[in-house]
């Protein structure tokens, strides 16, 4: 009998995934089927880099939603999540890796404050971003997100829409990510205890 070939042996090592791999691409099949999921996720990913997330690792980059029929088509290909950027671009297929400071500023349209709230115990997290939530409102922010975000997390999310587009002559497009660090560390500061 003669060699296998790379192609055969690459062909026979695959293993079959495992049950938990099978369930949760089942599940998550079941989920992105929904036209009510698949909206949302395309609504928000408008002029966002998207990247679907799969047992082998994340997908190409750059990329995006052109349909919400696109979340199931990645889901039946194995995607179980999508992330996407906290920028906000005038055109996804023009980012590449290596861009001047200068090239990303021309191409970034805004960008959302994203906080990723972890601590070993899901109640804390809870407590430290009900903390947060309440500090912003007091400084009159009202547009604010939260999503669970995997074990014991959860992100807050302030969107573009809540920020001056200028400040002092600034294009607030241009800085990122500076400007959310600082905002960061300024409510790390304001609301510890």
């Amino acid at each position: 009998m003669p060699p296998e070939n790379s192609q055969e042996k690459e062909l026979n090592s695959k293993e079959e995934p495992s049950f938990k791999e099978q369930r949760i691409r089942k599940i998550t099949q079941m989920y992105y089927s929904r036209p009510e999921i698949q909206k949302i996720l395309f609504d928000f990913s408008l002029n966002r880099e998207i990247c679907p997330r799969f047992f082998e690792g994340f997908g190409k980059r750059p990329d995006t939603f052109q349909y919400p029929s696109d979340i199931l088509e990645l889901a039946r290909k194995g995607a179980t999540s999508f992330h996407c950027s906290q920028e906000l671009w005038k055109d996804v297929y023009k980012i590449r890796t290596g861009m001047s400071v200068e090239e990303s500023n021309e191409l970034r349209s805004g960008w959302d404050l994203l906080i990723d709230i972890d601590s070993k115990y899901f109640d804390y997290s809870k407590i430290y971003a009900r903390i947060v939530i309440d500090f912003l409102k007091f400084h009159g922010i009202k547009n604010i997100g939260i999503k669970f975000s995997g074990s014991k997390g959860l992100h807050l999310i302030i969107p573009w829409k809540a920020f001056p587009k200028e400040t002092n002559g600034i294009q607030t497009s241009s800085m990122f990510p500076e400007w959310p660090r600082i905002i960061t560390n300024y409510l790390i500061e304001k609301t510890r205890y």
